[in-house]
């Protein structure tokens, strides 16, 4: 009888049969080969052997349509000690093929190729070839264990930079760490290692929150009032919406919906490594959808700038920051903030502060936190609190005082009484 999700069976014969799809259908029914062996075990490693062969032939593997992964194999139900010994034999022959790292790591970038975004396989794709196969590409994946990865991580921590062998951000590290148990737990379900080994934890310090002071933001208002652009433009509405810089990037006039005093987010521009080698460039642009489901959203806008948002608007396909067809990338828009600062009078400034700015003028005006969380396109409430809700020095202020006063006034309340 064949085991479950495996297509193995005993023949008849007294020989194990796997049977594995080798190609499109013929005629309307499914391709099969079929590989044979004395034992379970011997048919089952016939098996793992031609679908790792085969995803990695010549033919790419990009085009391999077996889905993915290979359903972990169940264990032989207790043969009989004649059968236990046949198996340990036919093993001994075959000789367990040593699955290297580099292999399974190409298999699983080939699998994730078809389910992430372009961004991620990209980022996916540069950890894995610049940091990991350099490191564990020529070991057999069985070959790594708690302590050669940490001590991988640790190096990192040390002298990882590609560039001068500084030590990487605690962010990248967790980035490399994360990538790497992605591939092991892939060979896990590959049956190729029993256990994903465990590695030291990366924590990872958050950034401290950069808010733009009420002066700040009256002189970068002042800049785009006077300076009237559509780049200008774009300061203000990210001011007064808290989008993203590729948002920004990526916003088209067809987006607003004037009756509603809305805008929607939709796309994002980005720059990403490009994969492949030959490539004429390193990096290309790339327009696609917002990091997550959460992030296309809808946000309201402020009624007191709808109309002068509105006299600008250019053609629906034009887009806002460039008031053209053609886009412009965050690399660029990072650069004209800059200058755009110097111009105000304003300390340099991440762009990504004026998000910051946003949220945090939005918690200081009462909105509440679950409306703020949507505009900002966070799944969960508890990111927005942690990360963008710091009420200024001046807000806290505001609120001690009315901790004073009530004492303030017990402390008079009490002098009346002793009086009387």
């Amino acid at each position: 009888m064949g085991r479950r999700g495996e297509n193995i069976r005993k023949r008849s014969d007294g020989r194990w049969e796997a049977r594995v799809i080798c190609g499109p259908p013929v005629e309307g029914r499914t391709n099969y080969k079929y590989l044979y062996s004395h034992t379970y075990q011997g048919a089952r490693t016939l098996k793992r052997e031609y679908l790792l062969n085969k995803v990695f032939s010549s033919e790419s593997a990009q085009e391999f349509h077996f889905p993915l992964p290979v359903p972990l194999p169940q264990p032989p139900a207790e043969p009989e000690k004649s059968e236990a010994k046949a198996a340990s034999r036919s093993a001994a022959d075959a000789g367990e093929t040593a699955v290297l790292f580099r292999t399974v790591a190409a298999q699983w970038l080939a699998a994730k190729k078809l389910s992430v975004k372009e961004s991620s396989y990209a980022s996916y794709s540069f950890i894995a070839e610049k940091h990991l196969i350099p490191e564990f590409g020529n070991l057999p994946i069985n070959a790594l264990d708690t302590d050669r990865i940490g001590a991988f991580l640790l190096a990192k921590k040390t002298h990882g930079s590609l560039r001068d062998e500084r030590p990487l951000s605690d962010k990248t590290i967790s980035e490399i760490k994360g990538t790497l148990n992605r591939i092991l737990r892939y060979a896990k379900s590959l049956n190729l290692i029993e256990t994903v080994p465990d590695s030291p934890p990366v924590s990872v310090k958050q950034a401290p929150i950069i808010v733009l002071t009420k002066q700040e933001q009256e002189d970068i208002e002042a800049e785009a009032l006077s300076e009237d652009t559509p780049y200008s433009l774009g300061v203000l509405l990210c001011l007064y919406t808290g989008i993203r810089e590729g948002e920004i990037c990526g916003l088209q006039w067809a987006d607003f919906n004037w009756i509603d005093e809305t805008v929607s987010i939709n796309r994002t521009v980005s720059r990403i490594t490009n994969v492949d080698e030959e490539a004429d460039a390193k990096t290309h642009v790339v327009i696609g959808t917002p990091k997550t489901s959460c992030s296309i959203r809808t946000v309201p806008l402020p009624s007191d700038i709808v109309s002068y948002v509105k006299e600008r608007a250019g053609e629906d396909s034009d887009y806002v920051v460039t008031g053209n067809k053609k886009c412009m990338e965050p690399r660029v828009c990072r650069e004209r903030f800059k200058r755009f600062q110097k111009r105000a009078g304003v300390k340099y400034h991440k762009f990504h502060n004026l998000r910051h700015t946003y949220a945090t003028n939005c918690v200081e005006q009462g909105i509440d936190i679950k409306t703020l969380s949507e505009n900002l396109g966070h799944s969960d409430v508890n990111i927005t609190l942690q990360r963008y809700v710091h009420p200024s020095m001046a807000s806290k202020k505001a609120q001690i005082n009315k901790l004073s006063t009530f004492i303030t006034n017990d402390r008079v309340r009490g002098q009346n009484r002793s009086q009387t």
